[in-house]
């Protein structure tokens, strides 16, 4: 598409989104989004514009929205209370999925992605995402969907989420396999068997980006109050012996669990990772992966740093370095990195939709 594409951002965080389309190198012009919390949305202001930015989207009545060619989301999982006995509109009413719903029954912009947890896929025995898909069927949209782990756009995280693709009056195509995600397999073949309009999109797309691990985002200063340096895990420590000579691996190195009678907290809490792996999923809270470094010559055990936690979803240092500008707290910084989607991940996904198919309109 030679033409500036106009994009609309539905719940757009601090955006991620809006970063992933940038370095996808589109011409585009965001042209309206959405963000409900104030942190994020100063956070969001100090990397892009605050022009067309609006608070609740619950209060924005569709007809406002402007036009657009690509609306991309990350919308909130919710409970569905109706169990699947009405249809379409019926079925979402009170979610936020319903937002997104309306405004693309009003606006009908030619292409859609919108991003959420790797549970949407088993949710509610399935029924959510049928309900979801369905609604957009009956929107008009030829759609595809899969899980994709962020780590396969290279960044030092093992992050599932769930992703869906539409085309507006798209053509429609038999399902192939789905490799990333069995779940996402089984409900294929079973809409392979009714007239549901699907194409096969998620199954062509790569990444080409050179694999970052934990110890390559790591900062160089990093403040003492982010290590656990208590007199009972200095001594624990020293009768650790650290492997010095690993390999780096695309998973979860988990070294130790710390005794309960050294740092007492949650199992979870105990848990010490390796800098040669990736680290667990980043939550959108303060108590982020412990990882085990070497101070000095002198082993150590500290949390990721809030920045560090924006890295390790992909988010370039000019970005985080705007952010901090502000004076955003560290537990926002915390927040807002694990509430955000992987830009990396949107980057190849809209490179592929931009190659594939914008071009050619």
């Amino acid at each position: 598409m030679k033409k500036h594409i106009r994009v609309v951002s539905l719940f757009s965080g601090i955006g991620g989104f809006e970063e992933g389309l940038k370095k996808a190198d589109i011409p585009s012009n965001i042209v309206f989004s959405s963000e409900i919390d104030a942190f994020a949305q100063k956070s969001y202001i100090a990397n892009f514009s605050d022009e067309h930015l609006n608070g609740d989207i619950k209060a924005v009545d569709e007809k406002d929205v402007p036009d657009h060619d690509l609306l991309l989301a990350g919308f909130p999982c919710q409970s569905f209370s109706i169990a699947g006995q009405r249809k379409g509109f019926d079925d979402i009413r009170g979610t936020l999925f319903f937002d997104v719903a309306r405004i693309l029954s009003e606006k009908k912009p030619k292409y859609i992605l919108l991003e959420n947890v790797k549970n949407l896929m088993s949710h509610d025995g399935s029924n959510t995402i049928r309900r979801i898909l369905g609604t957009l069927n009956e929107i008009g949209y030829t759609v595809d969907f899969t899980v994709i782990n962020s780590c396969e756009a290279g960044v030092p995280q093992n992050r599932d989420r769930t992703y869906i693709c539409g085309v507006f009056n798209g053509a429609t195509e038999e399902f192939v396999s789905d490799i990333r995600s069995a779940k996402a397999n089984v409900l294929k073949q079973e809409l392979n068997q009714s007239d549901f309009h699907g194409f096969n999109f998620f199954d062509k797309v790569t990444f080409a980006n050179e694999q970052k691990y934990i110890e390559d985002i790591l900062e160089e200063e990093v403040d003492d109050n982010y290590f656990f340096d208590t007199e009972s895990i200095r001594e624990f420590l020293k009768t650790y012996e650290m492997n010095e000579h690993e390999e780096n691996e695309i998973k979860i190195i988990k070294l130790l669990d710390l005794p309960r009678e050294v740092h007492n907290d949650l199992e979870r809490q105990r848990r010490v990772y390796s800098v040669k792996g990736i680290s667990p999923t980043v939550l959108a809270r303060s108590d982020s992966t412990k990882i085990l470094v070497k101070v000095g010559g002198v082993l150590k055990i500290r949390k990721i740093t809030p920045v560090e936690n924006f890295y390790i979803q992909g988010f370039d240092k000019t970005f985080v370095e705007n952010i901090k500008a502000t004076g955003m707290s560290a537990t926002q910084m915390y927040k807002q990195s694990g509430n955000a989607v992987s830009p990396p991940v949107i980057t190849g996904i809209l490179e592929f939709l931009n190659k594939e198919y914008m071009v050619n309109d």
